[in-house]
C-alpha cells in the first residue's frame, strides 16, 4: 500500500514557491541534486479532469433511429405477443395426446 504524502505548505517560502511555479508553467519534472546525486524529484500534477457529460444531438427524418420503429412488430408465425394463449394451448395439446 502506498504511503501518504507529507505535505508542506510553500506559501510563504519565495524560493521553494519560484521552482515549483517554473516546474509547473512548462509542464516538466525537475530533479533536486545534493553532492551530484539526484535527493528528490518534483512532478507537477496533472489537473483533474471534469467528467464531462455528453450532449445528445436532434434526430432528423434521415436518422438510422427511425428505421427501428415497428421492426418488433410481426405478423404470422411470428406473432406471438398477440396469441400467446393460442400457441400455449397447441403446445400443450401436441404434448398429451
Amino acid at each position: 500500500m502506498a504511503k501518504a504524502l507529507k505535505h508542506i505548505d510553500i506559501t510563504n517560502r519565495p524560493e521553494l514557491l519560484q521552482i515549483v511555479e517554473e516546474a509547473t508553467s512548462a509542464n516538466e519534472s525537475v530533479a533536486f541534486d545534493r553532492e551530484n546525486k539526484i535527493v528528490a524529484v518534483l512532478r507537477p500534477v496533472k489537473p483533474s479532469i471534469e467528467k464531462r457529460i455528453p450532449q445528445g444531438r436532434p434526430t432528423s427524418a434521415d436518422d438510422p433511429l427511425w428505421k427501428l420503429i415497428g421492426i418488433g412488430a410481426s405478423e404470422g408465425s411470428g406473432d406471438v405477443s398477440e396469441n400467446k394463449h393460442k400457441y400455449l394451448a397447441e403446445a400443450y395439446a401436441d404434448l398429451h395426446e
